[in-house]
Order: structure tokens, then C-alpha cells, then sequence
């Protein structure tokens, strides 16, 4: 990164924080719970060149105060290191997870469509694979649950194929209760594997932590691509 663009990665920063103390001044809790999170995971991602920069801009001068304002930064990024799951899901609650459900049993698509939607995700469900590709760039996922037994297709080998194209996260759901189950749902790339009948509470806690790690994932290759 060059130093123009350094240094207004930097003022980016500073900028997204005084919009945040000023949200939390005017008493706008959302507004500054989200610019807050945003700041601190930014910082995260911040190297010690940066951080340095930060404290420049934060005090003009003596060298000293730079000194202290960088120092209050790097304990302030070890800190948010440890909070960093608390804005993530800060960031998460702005906006609902979308999940694509691929299951042709009705009553089954239906528990969990219900589920998810309660637990505040936005669902959409397709009954087979080719209904399922006509949804993806409308609906834009971030996951999908799959089940293994889809009509005139392999569950296993669309679980695979989604993950590898897309990249986002799959469930695959199946009624093989054997070890060979979860070796399937692994090779095909699945992050984890349901086995029928399942509990719509668990199904959604899953969904929630996948998408938290991803997200995290996510954020970290972010952070790390601007610097």
C-alpha cells in the first residue's frame, strides 16, 4: 500500500470512530454500536506502521503523546482481539443471514424455514437442484442446507459443487446415522452433517455459529487484503 493510500486507510479510521463517538453523543445506540464495531474490527487488521500513523493524526505533536495514543492502540487492538465474536455479531444484527433451504419434503422445509425465521434469519427454500439455481443470484445465500436424497440428484455432489463455486457454507442433511455419513458430508466440502429427524433448535444454532466463524474468516482476509 502506498503512503497516499495509507494514510487515507488511516483517516478512514479516525473518521468511522468520531462518527461513532458522535452517534453515542446524539444517543443513537444502533448507529454507534455498529460504527463502534466496524472501527474495532478495522483496528484488528492494522499493522504497527498503521497504528503509528493512527497516532499521528490523532495528536499532531510532541513525539511523545504520539508514543502514548500508539501504545493505548496496540493494547486497545489485544482487547477487541478477544471481544472481536461481540462486534461481529454487533455487525450481524444489522442485517439477517440469508439461508437457501434444498429439501423436497414439505413438512421438513417448512420446520425449518419456521425455525430460522424465528431465530432471524431470511429463508428461502427450493423443492430440487434446478429450482435451487434459479434462486441463487435472485436470493443471494449466505448458506445453504442441502438435503442428501434430492430428486434425480445426488445431494452429496450439489453440496460439493455449491461450496466449491460459491464459497459460502453448506449443511448437509441425511438419515445415515454411520461414520461414512460425516466422511460424505467432509469430502463434499459440507461444514456440518444433520441427521433426520432433527432438531429444529439445534439446526439453527448450527447456522448461527458456521456463519459467525465464516464471518470472522471473512473479515480477518478482508482486513489483511488492505493492508
Amino acid at each position: 500500500m502506498g503512503q497516499v493510500a495509507k494514510r487515507n486507510f488511516v483517516k478512514y479510521h479516525l473518521r468511522e470512530a468520531l462518527r461513532g463517538a458522535a452517534a453515542e453523543a446524539d444517543g443513537d445506540d444502533a448507529l454507534s454500536r455498529r460504527l463502534h464495531a466496524e472501527t474495532k474490527l478495522r483496528l484488528i487488521g492494522m499493522s504497527d506502521e498503521e497504528l503509528w500513523e493512527l497516532a499521528k493524526l490523532t495528536v499532531s505533536s510532541p513525539e511523545e503523546l504520539v508514543e502514548l495514543v500508539y501504545k493505548k492502540s496496540k493494547q486497545a487492538v489485544e482487547e477487541h482481539k478477544a471481544k472481536a465474536s461481540e462486534w461481529i455479531n454487533d455487525l450481524g444484527g444489522q442485517m439477517s443471514s440469508r439461508v437457501l433451504v434444498i429439501e423436497d419434503e414439505t413438512a421438513l422445509s417448512k420446520g425449518i424455514t419456521s425455525a430460522l425465521v424465528k431465530a432471524g434469519f431470511s429463508v428461502a427454500c427450493a423443492s430440487n437442484y434446478p429450482e435451487a439455481l434459479l434462486k441463487l443470484d435472485e436470493f443471494k445465500p449466505d448458506m445453504i442446507i442441502v438435503d442428501e436424497a434430492l430428486p434425480g440428484r445426488d445431494g452429496t455432489e450439489v453440496c460439493s459443487q455449491l461450496h466449491s463455486i460459491l464459497g459460502i457454507p453448506v449443511i448437509l442433511m441425511g438419515r445415515d446415522s454411520t461414520g461414512k455419513a460425516w466422511t460424505r458430508a467432509v469430502e463434499a466440502g459440507a461444514d456440518f452433517y444433520f441427521t433426520k429427524p432433527l432438531s429444529y433448535r439445534e439446526l439453527a444454532a448450527r447456522v448461527r455459529a458456521i456463519l459467525r466463524r465464516y464471518k470472522s474468516r471473512g473479515l480477518a482476509e478482508h482486513t489483511l487484503g488492505l493492508l
